[in-house]
């Protein structure tokens, strides 16, 4: 039984993807919930974003000097 399912999964999958849902096509505005260590977790963009600014402010006061 799990051999089916599994099997009926795949085929479903490639359906998905032979129409074009996949999340890069997601045009929708609906929310999307993300794993904590997926980089496109809020809390991982907004670490990313935090570590730019840092590392921009760091190279502009350098040129001042």
């Amino acid at each position: 039984m799990l051999t089916l399912i599994r099997r009926w999964l795949a085929h479903y999958d490639a359906w998905c993807e032979r129409m074009g849902f996949v999340p890069e096509n997601r045009r929708c505005c609906a929310p999307v919930r993300y794993d904590e260590d997926d980089d496109r977790h809020p809390a991982q963009r907004a670490a990313r974003a935090r570590a730019c600014q840092s590392v921009k402010k760091d190279t502009s006061g350098a040129a001042d000097r």
